[in-house]
């Protein structure tokens, strides 16, 4: 295996962690799970040094973005070099910022998911997984299930799945426009 191509995965492995820190700070998921006590712990202390300038902003950690996609721009910058592809910082920077917002609705569709299935086998389950799919899903859930539970059947996750489809065709689209190569 080509060590650069290796590499790009990586950085893109490591981005998608920072992913789940943001989603957690921003979701605001308890801090008693194991799970995001792990990730704070770890992850916390390399955005601090740059939260003077980049702060957190109505609960979006943008020291946490700014690592994310300085990852993904390496990442991308990695893959090009690997496929001896032509490199143009626009570009990277451009694919980078399309590669999050894909990242963090693939997230949100399989916690979703998750959340659901979780719901079904086994509802009372204290898993610290299951709770943070929940923590995660619940806030996206609750605009809809004002308009949609009927006889107890609630129908919001059908209609958040197919916005965050919807999301994920525009930002295919666009990525497909622009030239670039798969956001995954």
């Amino acid at each position: 295996m080509d060590p650069l191509y290796a590499s790009s995965v990586l950085t893109n492995l490591i981005a998608i962690l920072f992913t789940f820190y943001l989603l957690f700070r921003f979701f605001q998921v308890s801090m008693l799970n194991p799970l995001v006590k792990t990730s704070f712990a770890t992850l916390d202390p390399l955005c601090k040094p740059f939260r003077f300038a980049l702060p957190i902003f109505f609960g979006i950690d943008l020291a946490c973005i700014a690592w994310i996609v300085d990852l993904k721009f390496l990442s991308y910058y990695l893959f090009s070099i690997s496929k001896d592809l032509e490199f143009y910082f626009f570009n990277a920077f451009g694919w980078a910022a399309l590669s999050l917002f894909f990242v963090i609705s693939q997230i949100l569709r399989f916690s979703l998911f998750i959340s659901i299935i979780g719901s079904w086998v086994s509802p009372t389950s204290n898993s610290p997984f299951l709770s943070i799919c929940h923590n995660i899903t619940q806030p996206l859930l609750q605009p809809f299930q004002r308009f949609t539970a009927a006889g107890g059947i609630d129908f919001s996750p059908i209609i958040v799945f197919f916005i965050l489809i919807q999301f994920d065709r525009v930002l295919e689209n666009l990525r497909f426009s622009l030239g670039f190569p798969a956001l995954y």
